[in-house]
């Protein structure tokens, strides 16, 4: 597909996140990189004129339920992006494995749910790049900075099942030798600290951030660790919704959407200007 070619050429070349109509075709007219972003979407997606978005909403602040409502900033950037594309979005709660098995099977047209971009994820979905946070260790108010994940060994460390967070604790707790770590699987990490069922919980940044100003018993415990990007899911086999997306995205970026998004929501430092495909490691 011309449309296509054209789509794709134009989002490895932006160097900036420009997204239409300053930047010109060999006749001098003026492309507007959304109208193609639009025309390769695919068909079955422009005739429904919505996303199916996948999410698990128990990751305040980024996504979550406000009542009936999906609210938080993943919510806001996918609904801001499918605007972008004269679409809306049809939400989904999806358990957090399941979400990359659904995105392969076209169950979902794409995942937004604070996923970290990871090789290892990279093999089931292509991810757009759209923020960049470190994780955070929650540990009781006073107990201060544990020096990181080696200051987990000999505790309890509650973690969400199915995350990058078990992985870390579990390779952590092999680190740890005859010291040992336990493993608490949680969905409410930093509550189960809160209430005593575990020593020190590992979150994203943002949420961990908001568990401590509910919580006034919890402390974040040392600074940020490896922060990667989180990414949109899209199916390997859909570059045409993949384009779309990343398209629409950079001009989110560009005309200041994406940055009034991150002040609501509290999370400035994350803020992210290239919007890669699967810029994670």
């Amino acid at each position: 597909m011309r449309v296509l070619s054209l789509l794709m050429a134009a989002v490895v070349t932006m160097g900036s996140a420009a997204a239409c109509g300053d930047t010109g075709d060999t006749s001098g007219r003026p492309i507007d990189r959304l109208a193609e972003a639009r025309a390769a979407l695919p068909e079955e997606i422009r005739d429904a004129g919505a996303l199916v978005a996948g999410t698990d909403p128990t990751f305040e602040p980024m996504t979550f339920k406000n009542g009936a409502d999906y609210d938080g900033l993943d919510v806001d950037i996918a609904e801001a992006i499918a605007a972008k594309l004269g679409l809306t979005i049809e939400w989904r709660t999806v358990s957090f494995g399941d979400l990359l098995g659904q995105v392969e099977n076209h169950d979902i047209d794409m995942s937004i749910s604070s996923m970290f971009d990871r090789a290892e994820r990279q093999k089931k979905a292509d991810f757009v790049n759209y923020l960049n946070a470190g994780t955070s260790i929650v540990v009781p108010k006073g107990v201060g900075d544990v020096g990181g994940m080696p200051g987990l060994c000999g505790r309890r460390v509650a973690a969400q099942p199915e995350t990058v967070f078990v992985e870390m604790a579990t390779a952590q707790k092999r680190a740890c030798g005859r010291k040992g770590l336990t493993v608490v699987p949680s969905d409410k990490p930093s509550a189960d600290v809160s209430g005593g069922k575990a020593d020190a919980a590992l979150n994203d940044f943002p949420i961990a951030a908001l568990d401590v100003e509910k919580m006034p018993n919890l402390e974040l415990s040392g600074p940020q660790i490896e922060a990667i990007p989180y990414g949109i899911g899209i199916a390997k086999d859909r570059k045409e919704l993949t384009a779309a997306v990343q398209t629409a995205l950079y001009s989110l970026i560009d005309d200041g959407g994406y940055d009034a998004l991150l002040a609501k929501w509290k999370v400035k430092e994350g803020a992210l200007r290239t919007g890669a495909i699967n810029g994670g490691a």
